[in-house]
């Protein structure tokens, strides 16, 4: 197997592990509470989510899969099909700094300001119910939404890959109305989710090629120096 996939296997689980853990800090300081602001915005009633909540057993049961599955599928799919099948290692690199980098943002906005999940605030039911989930993350973390910011993110990634960017945008759409079936954000989590996931995919590149070139230095794949800017590859 070639060396620069090797390293990623070893890379991107421990990236993947510590800016999951950046996300902890945010307790280290008390967040103001905007949940009584959030409740002002239209679509935010209780009336809207039982409108959502009493969809057909079959639909929801449809969302809860897709809530579960289909965002773990984009991301781990989408870095292994650029990893292992077009090995295009820029661009796995580039989406992992990417969700890095949301991460990253993201804990920032939610050390200064959470919002509480509609499910906690009687507003909706938890339909996924699984309180392991939350070993991963937190239910205050909602504004913006991840769910939707990264499936934004990644279907913007495969816009050029046919036909597997058909199903990559129909995900970026059924993931954040899953979000909103399942009882977890809020209709303005998922409208900043959006924008979120642009910004992040419009981010300048200049880390991303460093770090490309990093993990292709470790895997001898880039002899000379990489850091005085006059070496070639």
């Amino acid at each position: 197997m070639d060396k620069r996939i090797l390293v990623r296997l070893a890379i991107y689980p421990i990236a993947y592990i510590m800016w999951g853990g950046l996300m902890w800090y945010s307790q280290i300081i008390e967040p103001i509470d905007a949940t009584n602001l959030l409740l002002k915005f239209p679509l935010c009633s209780k009336e809207f989510y039982l409108f959502l909540q009493s969809l057909p057993s079959i639909v929801i049961e449809f969302f809860r899969i897709i809530y579960l599955y289909g965002f773990s599928f984009m991301i781990v799919g989408g870095i292994a099909y650029y990893l292992f099948i077009k090995k295009d290692f820029l661009k796995s690199d580039i989406i992992l700094v990417d969700l890095a980098l949301g991460w990253l943002f993201a804990g920032l906005i939610y050390t200064i300001v959470v919002v509480q999940s509609p499910f906690q605030v009687g507003v909706a039911k938890d339909l996924i119910n699984m309180h392991y989930f939350w070993i991963f993350t937190k239910p205050t973390y909602e504004i913006p939404s991840l769910h939707t910011a990264y499936s934004f993110l990644l279907a913007l990634h495969f816009k050029d890959e046919k036909p597997l960017n058909y199903i990559y945008f129909a995900l970026a759409i059924l993931i954040p109305i899953s979000t909103l079936i399942m009882g977890m954000h809020w209709i303005v989590d998922v409208i900043t989710g959006i924008l979120y996931g642009y910004v992040i995919y419009k981010f300048p590149k200049t880390i991303h090629l460093k770090i490309n070139k990093a993990l292709d230095f470790l895997a001898g794949h880039i002899k000379p120096c990489i850091s005085c800017g006059k070496c070639k590859n």
